[in-house]
């Protein structure tokens, strides 16, 4: 557990919000305390039998009437905290944030020991005591609130890991010393920032918060081990062909496999395998993604799958697990398997990555194999919008004699747009990005088609693509 503390008025908020918008959470001890002043009846009742019926709300705590108290007088300050520093370091503990910003850990020693690191926040007085000032506070409280805390502090007593932020200068000052604290725990091989939209067909997204392309199974592990100890959520990315970020970006780690047998395209699998006279998911040409991404899909087209030609998959989960699997124990269906099913559970410690797979091909005359492959690319040319940036079929056929297509185009909704996100004349399971289509707008459209389908044929459509905060799919 890493913490910042300081004095009153030192910038422990700022700090923190420098560390959120980083990519990491923050747990804010004193909003957690009105949090258990809410929702813990107990300790609402010894705070009134301390300090009357009148410092106590329905909801909490009376924050007026219980700061007037407190620091106008210090023993106050010192039963208020003898009732609620047990109840509070408690929650914290049972918690574990990754980072906490704590003003407590000045009194109580015992649990900044148990810190990580400890981030001290400095600040001259006479600085404190202007940005009190500055937040609408009364001179008077600001003198009293001080002078208590300056009496009551003391110093910190864990000098071995602790960090001193100076506070003193430009907010830009003080941002670069956070970052600079933060990079200490980044990984070298992870980058910051990376635009999402460089990495997805439909060209939209924006940015991951940390983005790394591993080179091997070691550092895929080391990634693993640093979202486990900062608690930052991760995603797979394939070549981003059936994905759908958010305009805020993601929030988490995005890890592309480019360097591993997954992360090669369908495509070069395809290639490979007629070159040898091995048939079997030559209908497959022309689908954009990766092996992976194809096999945590079951992507399939024109009457084959990927599945169909499976021998074995192997995997690895955030442990650091390494298992192969038969094509039985992949548990393939119409667009999912094993691995898109357990990526729907809530730890990702269960959730395999794919790193490769074996296959077993159909013996084939190359004539046949390159002929099935051009007649599936002249389909793919005039039947799908290939002009325009897109991630494929955006639903899921409910039926294998029902159409998602069809059932759109029934709705008369070929062409319809909000924004720059088009449903393709074309082909009505496709959206389109015109030009500067936003998730936004795609993510209406899909409401808008799942809406209309329902209300007009009585049919429910599920997305085929991983969309991100979409709120007919639970992601990732």
């Amino acid at each position: 557990m890493f913490a910042i503390t300081g004095l009153i008025g030192s910038g422990k908020s700022f700090v923190s919000s420098i560390i959120r918008e980083a990519g990491f959470e923050v747990l804010d001890a004193d909003a957690l305390a009105h949090e258990l002043y809410k929702e813990n009846a107990e300790l609402r009742k010894k705070i009134a039998q301390e300090f009357s019926d009148e410092a106590i709300t329905e909801n909490g705590v009376n924050r007026a009437y219980i700061s007037k108290l407190v620091f106008s007088e210090p023993e106050k300050l010192s039963l208020l905290e003898s009732i609620v520093y047990p109840v509070l370091l408690s929650e914290i503990e049972r918690i574990n944030p990754v980072f906490v910003e704590a003003a407590v850990l000045y009194k109580c020693p015992e649990f900044a020991e148990k810190m990580k690191e400890i981030w001290e926040v400095e600040a001259s007085e006479d600085l404190r005591k202007e940005r009190l000032l500055e937040r609408g506070l009364a001179r008077s409280d600001v003198e009293s609130r001080m002078r208590v805390q300056g009496v009551e502090s003391g110093e910190l007593r864990v000098e071995s890991c602790v960090e001193r932020i100076d506070n003193n200068g430009a907010r830009e000052e003080c941002r670069e010393k956070v970052l600079k604290f933060l990079e200490k725990h980044i990984p070298n091989i992870i980058r910051r920032d990376v635009s999402l939209k460089e990495h997805t067909t439909f060209k939209i997204g924006g940015n991951a918060k940390f983005f790394s392309e591993p080179n091997d199974i070691e550092e895929i592990k080391a990634l693993f081990a640093w979202c486990k100890e900062f608690k930052i959520p991760y995603f797979i990315l394939g070549k981003g062909s059936n994905v759908l970020f958010d305009d805020e970006g993601y929030r988490g780690l995005v890890i592309r496999l480019s360097k591993f047998d997954a992360g090669n395209s369908l495509h070069s699998l395809i290639q490979t395998a007629a070159n040898q006279g091995l048939g079997g998911l030559e209908k497959l040409e022309g689908i954009p993604g990766t092996i992976g991404g194809a096999i945590f899909m079951n992507a399939g087209a024109h009457g084959q799958q990927i599945s169909d030609c499976i021998k074995s998959v192997t995997s690895i989960t955030a442990n650091g697990e390494i298992k192969t699997r038969t094509k039985e124990e992949c548990e393939f269906s119409y667009r999912s398997s094993i691995f898109k099913k357990l990526s729907t559970l809530n730890s990702q410690l269960s959730t395999p990555t794919i790193l490769s797979a074996e296959f077993n091909f159909t013996p084939m005359p190359k004539e046949t194999i390159n002929k099935n492959r051009k007649e599936v690319l002249a389909w793919r040319k005039s039947k799908q919008p290939l002009q325009y940036p897109n991630a494929g079929s955006i639903f899921k056929n409910p039926a294998d004699n029902l159409s998602a297509g069809a059932l759109i185009e029934s709705c008369n909704l070929k062409g319809f747009s909000i924004g720059d996100a088009q449903i393709s004349e074309l082909h009505a399971n496709f959206i389109v990005n015109k030009g500067s289509a936003t998730a936004k707008d795609v993510k209406a459209l899909m409401e808008k088609i799942v809406q209309s389908v329902k209300e007009t044929r009585s049919v429910d459509l599920e997305p085929e693509i991983i969309v991100f905060t979409f709120p007919f799919l639970r992601t990732p």
